[in-house]
């Protein structure tokens, strides 16, 4: 499964959020500068908010109002705000210096490499 991390906006989202969606408008510049990308969906209307994630959801229950919401992999991480640098930071692993801030998590394991032997000629101790 690819890793996607989809964002819902509209414009009264942009317009009640006019600081905070500037600042991830940046954000989403430097990430494709650097060839990161997100699904960015503006939204017209409630049945605009599509792919049957928590998004979907959440908009049925709680209105259109609750955009601007952020979901990756369907699961909403961000609702009524811009996703913060720190989540894409993390839930994209950018590299460090793309954004305002550098990732607070470590790798995922299969993005390490194998494991160092450390000399042992690749034989584990008994």
């Amino acid at each position: 499964m690819d890793n996607i991390l989809t964002v819902f906006d509209s414009e009264g989202a942009r317009s009640k959020h006019r600081s905070d969606y500037n600042r991830f408008k940046k954000s989403i510049n430097a990430l494709a500068k650097n060839g990161i990308e997100l699904k960015y969906v503006d939204c017209g209307t409630a049945a605009d908010v599509t792919g049957g994630g928590e998004a979907q959801d959440i908009v049925k229950t709680e209105g259109f109002d609750s955009l601007p919401i952020a979901e990756y992999n369907g699961v909403a991480i961000a609702m009524g705000e811009y996703i913060s640098d720190q989540d894409l930071a993390d839930f994209l692993n950018v590299p460090d210096g793309v954004l305002s801030v550098d990732r607070s998590k470590p790798p995922a394991l299969n993005e390490l490499g194998p494991s160092c032997s450390c000399g042992s000629g690749g034989t584990v101790p008994k």
